[in-house]
Parts: C-alpha cells; structure tokens; sequence
C-alpha cells in the first residue's frame, strides 16, 4: 500500500483530542506532557502541516505519530484573495468532496466563516450551497482541520468564528457540539464562546440544544422573510414554520438572555418593500433581538436580483422607527465567490464537466 493510500485510512489527528491521545502516549511509555505538546502544536501553531514540523519531538516518535494518525485530514487546493482583504479557501477532503472557508479582516480582528456540510438539505433558492442537495457531513477532525487552515497568520487573539458557510449546522450537530468543545477549550482552539456565532434556518431542536450546551454563544437564525407563505416560496424546505420558530427563539432568549440575530437578506421586489418592513417589524416586536440586513450578492444564473441601495436604507429606517436594533451587513469575498450565499463545490462541477 501506497503513502497516500495509507494515510487515507488512519484517523485523523483533530479527532484524538485529547484523552484518546493522552492514553495512545501513555501506552508507549511517553510522558504525560508530550499530549500537552501535540496539542499545542495542533491548535496555537497552525503554520504547523506535518508531524516533521513537531521540532520539541524526537524524530522516532514524530514517525511513530505520521504512522498512527493524518495529520491533517483536508488539503489547501485553492485560494482566493479578494481585494477587500478577504480569502477563501478551497479544501479537498479525503473522498474527493470539497468544502469552504473565508477569512474575513475587518476593524480591529479576523472573521472565519466555516461550512459543516458538502452541500447543504435546506436548498434555499438564493443560496449556490443547497442547488445539488447534500453530499454529506463534514466528520469532526474535518472541521477541526477547515479552521486551522483558515486562521489568519497574526491577531488569532481577537478571532470572530461564525458558523455560517455551506449547510445547516444543527443538522450535523454531534459533529458540531465535539467542534464547538474545542473551540472554547483553554487547550484547545480557545476562542471567546461570546465570539462564536452559529446560525440556522430554524431547526427546533438543535435550537434547544445549542441553548443547553452553548448559552454563552451566539445564534443567527436565517429569517429572510415575515410571513410564512413568502418565507416558503424563498426557502421550500425551511425545517419548521415561523409560527414555532418565534416560540422556540423566545425561550432560547429566556434560558440563555442572548439576543438572536435575524438575517434578513434583501432580494429586488420579494422582500424589500415598505410592506415586508412593517410586517417584520410586527413579527418581531417586543422580542429582544437584532436585525442584519444583508445586501443580496447576486450569483451566476440566479433568479434573484439584488435590492437596491435605497431600497435596503428606507427597509432598515422603517425597522429602526419600530424600535428594532438593526445593521446592515458590509459585504465581503464577493468577487472570489466568498459571500454571503456564494459558497458552493465548484471546482467539482468543473471537473464533472470536463469528464463528460
């Protein structure tokens, strides 16, 4: 068996964290420090790609490690810079399927956007993710190793994680609880939990979920509509009806006195009018939350327009008149394909298509 073969089979290393690897040392008669190393190495270092990099190892042990784990379980295909500073990145995963990342540089900190899933099940109708439906979930070691290759070289220390790329989170939620642990894990990632955000398209127990296991983290929940009739005809198979999902988020808010965030995303004579705004302003008073509109990035061969600039200011005063916190999303990545509702497996298609 081949190198590449192999290394196909072994585990991957961010799923060994951290008393599977701590009992793996002690087996071998390492000392008990050498997990504490690894992990170091593997969430502080991300410049690290090999066990060869592990330079405080002996090289016995680095080659015993390269013989028992993959270092790395998704390799860097392509990057795209945009000129507002953003990158995405391209992964290729073990089975050939692709994901995506963006790193966003904003004021004063780094943004990650990380995907969960090769696709997406929720196929809202402005989004590139969903239009082939879902190839799968992303395992744990592959959301472990999506962020390490997408952390910025400097200012980790103020790093925003947002988990909002490609699929619905809370339907690949054991994966993505094992993830968010060492996220906030002093020895793992140690990212703020108040600087983590998930969102979802309203799936009602993962909501329940998040809220018992992660109160101190962020939600968004993809809204883009008032009413459930034009909130259906934006996204045919939203997992539950405006009318449970209001509930379910009330008592998310009264368990963990988080505010959620709603997005809103403008698209050109759907949902923008006067109308939609009160509307949305009714749906939502009394609740204690905030708004985020997001300006439409329009996608090749889609069958929306994107809102105009006017449009989307008198949308947000209407809202602000009724008391609501409202922001309108600064839009980045657009031209690398890195925006809001832009990420998709491309790459994939093209060579699809070549093959032909």
């Amino acid at each position: 068996m081949d190198g590449e073969k192999e290394e196909l089979l072994l585990p991957p290393l961010g799923e060994m964290f951290f008393e599977p690897l701590e009992k793996w040392f002690a087996e071998r008669g390492e000392k008990k420090y050498r997990a504490g190393q690894l992990a170091e190495w593997y969430f502080k270092k991300p410049e690290a790609r090999s066990f060869q990099d592990l330079l405080n190892f002996p090289k016995a042990l680095r080659d015993e490690l390269a013989e028992n784990f993959a270092f790395c379980s998704v390799k860097p295909e392509e990057a795209l810079s945009s000129r507002d500073g953003s990158l995405k990145n391209t992964l290729l995963l073990r089975d050939g399927k692709r994901t995506e990342t963006v790193t966003m540089t904003m004021a004063g900190h780094h943004t990650v956007c990380l995907s969960t899933q090769v696709g997406c099940p929720i196929g809202c109708r402005f989004c590139l993710s969903g239009r082939d439906g879902l190839k799968r979930n992303l395992s744990l070691g592959e959301l472990c190793d999506s962020l390490r290759l997408a952390l910025p070289k400097e200012g980790r220390e103020s790093l925003n994680l947002v988990v909002m790329g490609m699929g619905e989170p809370f339907c690949n939620y054991a994966n993505l609880k094992a993830f968010l642990k060492l996220c906030q894990a002093k020895r793992g990632f140690d990212i703020g939990s108040r600087r983590i955000t998930v969102s979802t398209v309203g799936v009602l127990e993962g909501i329940k979920n998040f809220a018992a296991d992660f109160p101190q983290m962020n939600l968004a929940v993809s809204l883009h509509a008032p009413n459930e009739k034009l909130r259906r005809l934006i996204i045919p198979r939203a997992p539950s009806k405006i009318g449970e999902l209001m509930p379910a988020l009330r008592d998310y808010f009264a368990k963990t006195k988080r505010l959620v965030t709603f997005e809103y995303v403008m698209l050109k004579d759907l949902n923008d009018s006067p109308r939609e705004a009160r509307e949305l302003a009714a749906l939502l008073k009394g609740f204690d939350c905030k708004v985020n509109l997001i300006p439409f990035n329009e996608v090749p061969g889609g069958e929306f327009g994107r809102s105009p600039a006017q449009r989307i200011k008198q949308f947000e005063s209407l809202l602000k008149e009724a008391g609501l916190h409202v922001t309108v999303r600064l839009s980045k990545g657009g031209e690398v394909g890195g925006a809001c509702g832009q990420l998709a497996d491309r790459r994939s298609k093209k060579e699809g298509k070549e093959k032909k």
